[in-house]
């Protein structure tokens, strides 16, 4: 085996274990839970929101079932037991552990692999969308151009904070 080969195999074998367990700490913490679906769902939630918003207590009552739904789907996808998700992480790490140390490289267990992470993503983005989308139903046209322009804000805000 050349030098080349051997090198674009550990370049490949690097990159697949980077994204495995990038993909594998996602959803050991919880998912693809992130903290602007979070804060949308406590501003919506919040006094200061409804006021702002002007939510009915009709309005604020559906947002409130609306949030509890998407908490359950979220905690049902991740598994409430934490043994159990400890031994899902454990049993990744073993199968990338055997894929990394094996002599010759496993192309279709490398992509079995990564497709069980990426399906999980998917169904929590799923999820939020579906959230989403339930959430832009309970707001009047009005409500959801506020809460467009109010979105952007936070968006600009949040992203000044990081950079």
């Amino acid at each position: 085996m050349t030098k080349v080969n051997t090198l674009s195999k550990l370049v490949l074998i690097c990159g697949l274990a980077t994204a495995t367990l990038g993909a594998g700490s996602v959803l050991a913490k919880g998912g693809m839970h992130d903290k602007q679906g979070h804060s949308q769902a406590r501003f919506l939630l919040s006094e200061r929101g409804a006021n702002k918003l002007d939510l009915t207590d009709e309005q604020q009552t559906k947002l409130k079932a609306i949030f509890e739904a998407q908490k359950t789907q979220m905690k049902a996808l991740r598994g409430g037991d934490k043994e159990a998700r400890k031994e899902m992480r454990e049993t990744h790490k073993a199968k990338m552990d055997a894929l990394l140390s094996a002599a010759t490289f496993d192309e279709n267990a490398a992509k079995e692999l990564l497709n069980a992470s990426q399906s999980k993503g998917e169904e929590f983005g799923l999820i939020k969308l579906k959230t989403q989308h339930q959430v832009m139903q309970v707001l009047n046209a009005e409500q959801q151009e506020k809460f467009a322009k109010m979105q952007k804000r936070m968006g600009k805000k949040h992203r000044k904070q990081r950079g």
